[in-house]
């Protein structure tokens, strides 16, 4: 089999990492990780790139790491934003029907008034999705291609960030000479990773909580329809606990990552762990820290997180329509007692996620810490999938084949125009 067929190539560019990923899906429909690298990103602070080269250094260094795995050349790559600065906002858009019956090309025209609305002009939308049709002021129409109508509405989904920050990004990445393939949100790409098909269509939340940035998607009937970043994530966890016990960065990383917990430590467990000080007039050069001290200086901002993420659906107005279902991501989320905490403090079902359906050599399952990555290969896979088993687009003046679910529409704006 040449591989080079179905290669398909992903980064996930995040504030404390880079992961490259590459993979192939072969006869029989497996999908085989070739190449993994994960490097140190440098010049990137809550997604927003601080400094050109230190970013393009990070990027080009994951790039040829994943290359020099898989042996084989990346050409183009589909590419995760995740930032502050990455912003969602849903605009309605009104077109009256030319002919009798709605068609595909009614739903372009309707995407193309919000694309073409000014208040795009100094912004690059990386995601556009129907999430509501009206007809004639009929509401809850689910799929309108071939309905009768005079008037249509329809309410997009939009995620975007601004013109310059995109075209940072991009200039990073293509000066590695790899063409961007396709520019997903982090938290769209976390949701179609670890969800499954009944938290999908039922309606769930996923929080990836990453190295500077948390953030949260919202998912119902296979439509993502609400998000929202906070700056805020693990590293900045870890640098709070480094200056309280005056210890490296690295170490109070260990600390959290080993011994930390959200859950109060019995005093059967209370060990204290000794770990070098950067206060030089300390005689031993040691400190010892007990699990509680770490429980005590963690749980603030771990309540913080969840106290941010709780006002986020409250205020997101779909609170009623989706389950109380939160699935946790990213490295940060890996804490020990958080789903716990989230079951106690809110009344929340939550696990942690990890990806499905991609595995590492055949039998290591990535972690939650690849989750994004792996989202943006799933995304693919399903999009490539899609193309070539169920839909067969030809010239526009011919008539698209008839579906009946609304997810075809959605699939149809993501793969025809981003």
């Amino acid at each position: 089999m040449n591989k080079r067929k179905n290669l398909l190539a992903v980064m996930d560019i995040g504030s404390s990492k880079v992961n490259c990923l590459q993979c192939y899906t072969d006869n029989n429909d497996i999908t085989k990780v070739i190449g993994l690298s994960t490097i140190a990103s440098r010049g990137i602070v809550s997604g927003v790139i601080t400094d050109f080269n230190l970013a393009y250094d990070s990027i080009s260094r994951a790039i040829r790491e994943c290359e020099k795995q898989s042996n084989e050349k990346i050409l183009e790559c589909s590419i995760s934003i995740s930032s502050h600065k990455c912003f969602t906002k849903t605009i309605r858009s009104n077109i009256q029907i030319k002919d009798e019956t709605i068609s595909t090309q009614d739903i372009k025209l309707s995407m193309d008034k919000v694309l073409e609305e000014g208040y795009f002009f100094d912004k690059k939308v990386i995601n556009i999705s129907p999430t509501d049709y009206i007809i004639d002021n009929a509401k809850g129409i689910i799929n309108p291609i071939n309905m009768y109508g005079n008037k249509l509405e329809v309410d997009f989904l939009t995620t975007y960030i601004g013109i310059n920050q995109y075209k940072n990004y991009a200039h990073s990445i293509t000066k590695c000479n790899v063409d961007i393939h396709r520019i997903v949100f982090s938290n769209y790409a976390a949701g179609f990773s670890v969800l499954n098909e009944n938290e999908l269509e039922l309606g769930s939340i996923v929080v990836d909580i990453g190295a500077r940035t948390t953030s949260i998607g919202m998912f119902i009937k296979n439509n993502f329809i609400f998000s929202n970043v906070l700056s805020f994530g693990g590293s900045d966890i870890t640098e709070a606990v480094a200056r309280k016990l005056s210890i490296t960065y690295e170490e109070a990383e260990k600390l959290k990552v080993l011994y930390a917990s959200v859950i109060d430590a019995s005093q059967e467990e209370d060990i204290p762990y000794e770990v070098p000080s950067i206060n030089f007039e300390n005689e031993d050069n040691y400190i010892q820290v007990s699990r509680r001290k770490l429980h005590e200086l963690v749980l603030p901002f771990y309540e913080q997180i969840l106290k941010w993420i709780h006002t986020s659906i409250e205020n997101s107005g779909y609170k009623n329509l989706i389950g109380k279902v939160l699935v946790f991501t990213g490295g940060a989320s890996q804490i020990d007692g958080l789903t716990t905490m989230v079951n106690n403090n809110y009344n929340y079902n939550s696990r942690i996620g990890t990806p499905k359906n991609i595995r590492f050599n055949n039998n290591e399952i990535l972690d939650a810490s690849h989750t994004v990555a792996a989202g943006l290969i799933q995304n693919e896979i399903n999009i490539n999938n899609k193309n070539r088993s169920k839909y067969t687009f030809r010239d526009d003046k011919r008539d698209l084949e008839k579906k009946k679910n609304f997810s075809f529409l959605k699939q149809w704006v993501g793969d025809n125009f981003f």
